[in-house]
């Protein structure tokens, strides 16, 4: 009994996410739409990306509110890179969110980044899983070099 409850105490650790990334993803944004964070998700693997810095842009009108994670995040697969959105309760009321989820490639998390089941009604965040075979846009600009107006 001693030994179960030792690991049972020991095993949370291991998933959890380090301070370093909690802390940035707690500054993001809420996120109001999913389209333009899956567009822009392949410049994870840019030049520009930065592991806990702002998503890079294909699309210099967009103001992305996500953080790109190399590692550290419960779930991600080696090599592959995550984006990190804070989903607004509208944007994860919409059916065509909960079928986009359903198909594959996002994760849902809590409040101190632990993985969710899929069919978890309020996540605090949503993770992009980017592999590294994806092909980076050539267009990916870094968040403080974007154009607007």
């Amino acid at each position: 009994m001693a030994a179960a409850a030792f690991c049972a105490a020991t095993l949370p650790a291991a998933a959890e996410a380090p301070r370093a990334v909690l802390d940035a993803v707690q500054r993001l944004a809420p996120t109001t739409a999913l389209e333009a964070p899956l567009r822009a998700a392949p410049c994870a693997f840019a030049a520009e990306a930065r592991h806990l810095g702002a998503l890079p842009s294909n699309l210099p009108w967009a103001r992305l509110h996500a953080t790109v994670l190399f590692d550290g995040l419960p779930g991600l697969a080696p090599g592959h890179r995550a984006v990190v959105l804070r989903p607004t309760r509208e944007l994860l009321a919409r059916a065509a969110t909960r079928q986009r989820i359903a198909q594959g490639g996002i994760s849902l998390h809590g409040p101190a980044l632990e993985r969710l089941a899929e069919d978890a009604p309020a996540p605090a965040y949503l993770a992009l899983h980017v592999a590294p075979s994806v092909a980076v846009p050539e267009t990916c600009v870094a968040p403080a070099a974007r154009q607007t107006g």
